[in-house]
């Protein structure tokens, strides 16, 4: 079973992506390094793009992300650089889905004791 870094939060948000190739699609699901997005324009793993996501009523730019995986109608992309800024308000929208803060580590009784 896969282990994440990452707890990823489903969403619906649109978004647009540019580079070699550029659209539209749907953001399903977000972490705080990535998100998986359902689109029409075929990616390819490897692909380079930059992408903007509106996070009702705000927008969230990353300066560079690249395409881990692809299939169908889905790709999943990691966020590999954005400004700080950026980088805040993702966190901060995220913590709306969360009781931990994003990116701190969490602790269960079992592991205390």
């Amino acid at each position: 079973m896969e282990k994440r870094k990452c707890q990823r939060f489903p969403v619906m948000l649109p978004a647009l992506f540019f580079g070699e190739r550029a659209g539209g699609g749907l953001v399903v699901d977000v972490s705080l390094e990535g998100c998986r997005i359902r689109s029409a324009v075929p990616m390819h793993k490897g692909d380079y793009v930059r992408i903007r996501i509106d996070l009702i009523g705000d927008t969230l730019s990353g300066d560079l992300a690249v395409v881990r995986w692809s299939r169908k109608e889905e790709f999943g992309v990691e966020l590999i650089r954005m400004a700080s800024d950026q980088q805040a308000r993702l966190r901060g929208f995220l913590h709306l889905f969360s009781t931990t803060p994003v990116g701190e580590a969490t602790t269960s009784a079992a592991e205390v004791h």
